[in-house]
C-alpha cells in the first residue's frame, strides 16, 4: 500500500512476511488503527468460533471450505482446491485444536 512501510525491526520481531492475498488493504488500515497489520487470530477453537470471513458471511467451516462458496462470497480462495476427502480430514483437524 502506498505510504506504508513496515519497519524493518518488526519484520524479525513478528515474523512478518509479504504475502498477499488479494483483500483491501485500507480494510486493514482501518481495522487495526492505522498500522497496517492484520491480527490473526489462533486456530484454536476456530470449529465453534464461527461465523466467519470479514463480514461473517459464512456459518460453518463446511461451509467456509465448500468450493461453491465463491458463488456468493468471493475472496480466499484457499483450501477450495482439495480433495472431498482432503477437506473432510483438514475440519477434522480443525475440530481437534
Amino acid at each position: 500500500m502506498a505510504g506504508f512501510r513496515i519497519p524493518e525491526a518488526h519484520r524479525q520481531r513478528y515474523g512478518i512476511i509479504d504475502r498477499p492475498v488479494g483483500t483491501d488493504p485500507e480494510l486493514a488500515l482501518r481495522t487495526r488503527k492505522g498500522t497496517g497489520y492484520y491480527k490473526v487470530p489462533s486456530l484454536k477453537g476456530v470449529w465453534y468460533r464461527g461465523p466467519f470471513q470479514h463480514a461473517g458471511a459464512v456459518k460453518t467451516l463446511e461451509e467456509w471450505f465448500d468450493p461453491t462458496r465463491l458463488r456468493r462470497v468471493p475472496g480466499h480462495p484457499f483450501g477450495l482446491r482439495l480433495t472431498p476427502e482432503d477437506r473432510h480430514a483438514l475440519i477434522a483437524f480443525l475440530e481437534t485444536i
